[in-house]
């Protein structure tokens, strides 16, 4: 006689039609078809991807996805794993940089596409814990070992810049007088350089989500996998964008500087944008694999300016509707 299950022993669809037994949490176990590499990988990849630095935008992917298929406890172990990890190689910077950047990214974006938010809020609420976070632990470090964060970054930045200016080709900088400008302008653009960094690795992380559907995630979403090649920055942004540029061609002081770093996160933005639009005309044109890559790595560090104006005026032109009536 068939039984009901109950909710402790209720058991979860795999990604291929197998069912895989539920932990009284509610978070399914790792599905028995998935390979013992794929279990393993993530509790130590993330923290290789970031302490190579060149591919540290990719190293919330893999917690993320054992998160999304293996449930929460899965997912907070792998971080436990990576943390200490980046801790014993890097030091308590490192931990604090990857718990930020990485760690609360993966567990938060987790949990807000598990609670069925849009791609957009999920985005932006992610973002928001990792400001949340990321201030908090900065104030904690700084009253641990009694230091001003500022003048820690200024510190920072100074030392940096000095290094930069002994070991560039002679005549780079040419006085003391540009050296004191470089350092001046990094400090004024390093929150909108950090704000950009936490975005691109956001959205790398739902391309990757999306692209993988790990545990179903697109069906659940009510998504398909063409999603960011139909994807349009919201048309509000116009807005805050032409007031921002329009305090760089007019000097306001301090209002000028948060305007320069409000402009420049709205460029980045738009440069995702710019990026859905090409990769749709990629596939009107058949354009695959390593073209592909070679055609998206030319247009963002050779042609970023028609990326920009790709994404801006598409909300006046919409590019791609014209090319798909044609």
């Amino acid at each position: 006689m068939a039984t009901t299950p109950s909710p402790i022993t209720a058991t979860h669809e795999g990604e291929e039609g197998q069912s895989t037994p539920a932990t009284p949490g509610g978070a399914p176990l790792t599905p028995r078809h998935v390979p013992l590499w794929i279990r393993v990988v993530p509790f130590f990849v993330s923290a290789i991807f970031f302490l190579s630095g060149i591919f540290a935008i990719f190293a919330p992917i893999p917690l993320l996805f054992l998160n999304l298929r293996s449930g929460r406890g899965w997912g907070f172990l792998a971080v436990l794993t990576n943390c200490a990890i980046v801790f014993v190689a890097g030091g308590s910077v490192s931990l604090i940089a990857y718990s930020v950047f990485v760690a609360i990214l993966a567990i938060s974006l987790a949990e807000f596409l598990r609670a069925k938010n849009s791609i957009e809020a999920s985005a932006g609420l992610t973002m928001l814990s990792i400001l949340l976070v990321g201030s908090l632990l900065v104030a904690w470090f700084s009253h641990i070992h009694n230091v001003n964060p500022w003048i820690a970054l200024k510190d920072h930045v100074s030392s940096a810049v000095d290094y930069l200016s002994h070991n560039v080709p002679e005549g780079t900088f040419t006085d003391a007088d540009e050296v004191a400008d470089w350092k001046q302008n990094v400090l004024v653009e390093f929150p909108s350089a950090i704000a950009v960094f936490a975005l691109v690795m956001v959205w790398a992380s739902l391309v990757a989500v999306l692209r993988v559907n790990p545990n179903g995630v697109r069906e659940k979403l009510g998504l398909d996998g063409s999603y960011f090649k139909k994807w349009r920055s919201p048309s509000w942004l116009v807005w805050p964008t032409i007031i921002s540029g329009f305090f760089l061609i007019v000097d306001a002081g301090h209002v000028s500087e948060v305007s320069l770093n409000v402009f420049k996160f709205l460029m980045a933005i738009y440069t995702i944008h710019g990026l859905s639009i090409l990769s749709f005309f990629f596939d009107l044109w058949n354009v695959r694999g390593i073209f592909r890559a070679i055609g998206f790595l030319i247009s963002v560090f050779v042609m970023m300016p028609l990326l920009l104006s790709l994404g801006f005026f598409d909300l006046w032109f919409d590019f791609r509707a014209k090319f798909t009536k044609a």
